[in-house]
């Protein structure tokens, strides 16, 4: 029998009961003699059955035997069926398990953490609750740990963890393993600086060190929390907010962070410049401007910075300090920069073809140059371009990935020795490291806005200022301020013997036709302010 309904089923009648149920004669008995099982193929004449009792004492099925000739059933077969049953819904009960907990520590994972939660709803709508999410290891440090010491002392101070958080709540919540390092939990307390002094006092017992092999490693605590409101918010939505919160707290070291609605707007525009991204290349709706770069010697415009642009369609102009940072989180970045490449290098053939001479500066990130053949497909469009490399000049920023036998190094220095000329972008604002300048073909210093904003009105910033530029050009470095916006500035700068400036204070970005009609009339300029465009 492939399928029975319930009317008709003889197992009704045994999930209705919490007892094994024996007919050894269907045709005897009163209650199914007439049943079209019976009386009907395949004409069954015996029947026995176990219900299949859930640990809340409700019946969801039952396991039966079931023969078309009478039969006895004795006490021992009985017991024996009533074991089989429960041998049955034990591994029934395993198989709804299996999916739900998390297999290192034990815990019931992110999917139980859903399914208790709507229960809940379900049970107590209007409720309010703090949802949170801790991380216990940074997930580097976990992958180094793993790395080193492989991945089953690295699961058992994770395990030890969970354990520790499950003790330190003393009863108050239940703990769900949601992802590799980290843990969830609803807890109900009158206020939210009630959640904030529990999570204070967990901390300190968090923090303790534990053992990974036979090394000790203190693990951190930063969590994410935000208020639920049963029967209005859906578990998927309370597991994103701790998420925003909880990186929030990693990326200021804080204890813990609070869902904000304005965070969560931010990534969310954020996901939606990037899903925009490819359309908009299409569309034309990405530009690109120059803003011109002088020299201070003599006045003289040699070279200017690409800068690219966004008109967007529904949000309007979005700065390239939003959308670009979105696009170096995916794949899109390559995209981007091909498109600006591409543009530049016409332009600037179309300037050469005119009589025009300038050096363009492109910006490129790590992601563009973490790739093998990356100097060798710019090249090949320079020269494509009817170009020389020494008209270009590309721009990064410094980090520690600025190293000699890094990929992006082996690719900055197959520019450099085509003639490419290679400029650090904002010099002085994190890293700058003077050792890595000694390793890499690097021709120009930008000091980053940063390090001049002060230096008409501060000593000690000028100061500054001039120590890093003679530094700089002592050891063969041209230097180049970005930012100034005053004519002050540009001529401290002067006399502090920087050689090149850029900024509001002589020129904005402009179009192309607008470079092209100031380098026409005359390729040098007096200090004076710079009209806005």
């Amino acid at each position: 029998m492939a399928q029975t309904h319930i009317r008709e089923s003889i197992c009704s009648h045994t999930i209705g009961s919490d007892q094994v149920m024996v007919v050894d004669d269907l045709r005897e008995d009163l209650r199914f003699r007439d049943n079209p099982l019976v009386i009907k193929p395949p004409y069954l004449r015996f029947y026995a059955g176990a219900p299949l009792m859930a640990q809340n004492g409700i019946a969801i099925g039952a396991l039966c035997i079931m023969d078309t000739m009478p039969r006895e059933f004795s006490d021992a077969d009985r017991r024996q069926l009533e074991t089989l049953g429960q041998s049955v819904m034990h591994q029934l009960e395993l198989r709804a398990l299996s999916g739900r907990r998390e297999p290192v520590s034990g815990l019931p994972n992110r999917h139980q953490f859903a399914i208790d939660y709507e229960s809940l709803a379900r049970r107590e709508p209007g409720r309010r609750m703090y949802a949170v999410l801790v991380d216990i290891l940074d997930i580097h440090r976990a992958n180094e740990a793993g790395q080193v010491l492989g991945m089953p002392p690295l699961e058992a101070l994770i395990r030890r963890a969970g354990v520790r958080l499950k003790l330190a709540l003393d009863g108050l919540a239940d703990v769900y393993h949601v992802g590799v390092t980290r843990f969830a939990f609803l807890i109900d307390l009158p206020r939210p600086a009630d959640l904030e002094s529990l999570l204070t006092e967990i901390q300190k017992r968090m923090i303790r060190p534990l053992m990974a092999g036979a090394v000790p490693m203190a693990p951190m605590f930063h969590a994410g929390a935000c208020t639920v409101d049963l029967g209005v918010d859906e578990a998927k939505d309370v597991i994103r907010k701790i998420l925003i919160g909880l990186h929030s707290a990693i990326s200021t070291q804080g204890l813990v962070s609070w869902y904000s609605e304005t965070r969560d707007e931010s990534l969310r525009r954020g996901y939606r410049l990037a899903a925009d991204a490819e359309r908009s290349l299409r569309q034309q709706e990405f530009h690109l401007v120059y803003q011109p770069r002088f020299q201070l010697s003599d006045s003289s415009l040699r070279s200017a910075e690409v800068l690219i642009r966004w008109n967007h369609p529904r949000l309007g102009p979005v700065s390239p300090a939003e959308f670009i940072p979105v696009f170096e989180r995916t794949a899109l970045i390559g995209s981007v920069t091909a498109w600006v490449l591409e543009t530049a290098f016409e332009q600037l053939a179309i300037w050469r073809r005119s009589g025009i001479e300038l050096c363009l500066s492109i910006n490129l990130s790590v992601k563009d140059l973490a790739k093998a053949d990356a100097a060798a497909q710019i090249l090949a469009m320079i020269e494509g371009k009817g170009l020389a490399p020494v008209d270009v000049e590309v721009e990064i920023t410094e980090g520690e990935w600025l190293r000699a036998d890094s990929l992006p190094g082996e690719q900055i220095s197959e520019l450099a020795a085509a003639g490419v000329r290679v400029a650090i972008d904002d010099f002085g604002s994190g890293y700058s490291n003077f050792g890595y300048l000694t390793e890499l073909p690097i021709h120009t210093l930008k000091l980053d806005k940063s390090l001049i904003d002060n230096i008409v009105v501060d000593e000690r910033a000028c100061l500054k200022a001039q120590a890093i530029v003679r530094l700089a050009q002592d050891l063969g470095y041209v230097t180049v301020a970005e930012g100034a916006e005053t004519v002050e500035q540009v001529e401290c700068l002067k006399a502090l013997g920087c050689d090149e400036v850029q900024g509001y204070a002589l020129a904005r970005p402009m179009p192309p036709a607008q470079l092209s009609e100031m380098l026409t009339k005359s390729p040098v300029f007096p200090w004076q302010p710079a009209v806005s465009t």
